[in-house]
């Protein structure tokens, strides 16, 4: 007789639009059980829940993790309270997923990391394209040396953002950060992912929309330790802008196009550009999903506190850069 798995309890804070999204996730999940939802806006915790059986919600974390022990406990929250809920989950004994940026410091990001190590528990940071359907088929053929040793990477996510300036993201005291670090943190992020550790980053950052109080366009170069060059590109503030991921190799070249979901990919053993559409579950639903595999033991973590923690590290050179 096959032993059922027992459920994995997940609270999910804060509720607005990342929230949402994971929240879906969660609950379309086998295996998994809400237990509760907090933000300190209570109407929209009261509203996450109204149709999950059995959840409950909250407008304080440490009061949540004092009702029952959670398996795994989802951050969504302003990047600047990433810290503060994260740490007190892991020492609560939880398992975390951190939206990105893992924190708005390196030395918080630092003590994450050293915290969860101490407490044996998981720690991911939420960058989700390395799950983007796509993206993996990329990574495959990277793995499988189909297209050489990678020497160029290029990395454009860009477009007009509109109403940015009533977000939370144009508040540096919720967001610590714009663009840098809400986009093009992605990225600094796939260049590691593709090309392997970043030896050195410079980069360029400039706020094209007069209204903002944080940048809201970003251009980086990047060295790989192997010696591969990449370019990261971001902006909320460029009409007709493109989401596009470029890999080239001694042996080929694999471009991913987010606007059609297209691959176009050549190899030594295939000269000539072939196309591919990736299709199943989208970045999000995948992510959540190998989280809860983890935590179980099914699987290694895809992306772990000390990849938040590494490009933490590089977007505070980069602001370090543009200090003057």
């Amino acid at each position: 007789m096959t032993k059922r798995m027992a459920e994995l309890a997940v609270a999910v804070v804060g509720c607005g639009g990342a929230g949402s999204v994971h929240l879906t996730c969660w609950q379309n999940l086998i295996g998994v059980r809400v237990a509760a939802v907090c933000d300190t806006n209570g109407l929209l915790a009261a509203r996450a829940v109204a149709n999950i059986d059995g959840a409950a919600a909250y407008t304080d974390v440490r009061a949540m993790l004092r009702t029952q022990p959670f398996d795994i406990i989802d951050v969504c929250t302003n990047p600047t309270q990433h810290f503060s809920v994260a740490e007190a989950a892991l020492r609560a004994g939880a398992n975390v997923l951190c939206e990105k940026p893992l924190t708005t410091s390196v030395e918080d990001a630092r003590t994450l990391v050293r915290t969860a190590a101490e407490r044996e528990r998981l720690l991911m940071t939420a960058f989700t394209h390395r799950f983007h359907p796509p993206l993996l088929f990329a990574k495959e053929l990277v793995d499988n040396d189909d297209l050489g040793r990678i020497t160029m990477f290029r990395c454009r996510f860009s477009g007009f953002f509109e109403g940015v300036a009533e977000s939370g993201l144009a508040d540096a005291e919720q967001s610590g950060g714009g663009v840098l670090v809400d986009t093009a943190v992605h990225g600094i992020d796939l260049f590691r992912y593709f090309c392997g550790e970043v030896s050195e980053i410079q980069g360029r950052l400039a706020t094209v929309t007069p209204e903002l109080k944080v940048e809201d366009t970003a251009a980086l170069l990047l060295k790989g330790e192997n010696g591969a060059l990449g370019v990261v590109e971001a902006s909320w503030s460029q009409h007709g802008g493109r989401s596009v991921v470029e890999i080239y190799g001694t042996a080929g070249a694999c471009i991913v196009e987010y606007e059609t979901g297209i691959v176009r990919y050549m190899t030594a053993d295939q000269p000539l550009y072939q196309t591919r559409e990736e299709g199943g579950p989208n970045r999000f639903e995948r992510q959540i999903a190998h989280f809860a595999d983890a935590v179980r033991g099914l699987q290694p973590l895809l992306v772990t506190g000390k990849d938040g923690l590494r490009a933490v590290e590089l977007c505070a050179e980069v602001y370090r850069q543009n200090a003057n």
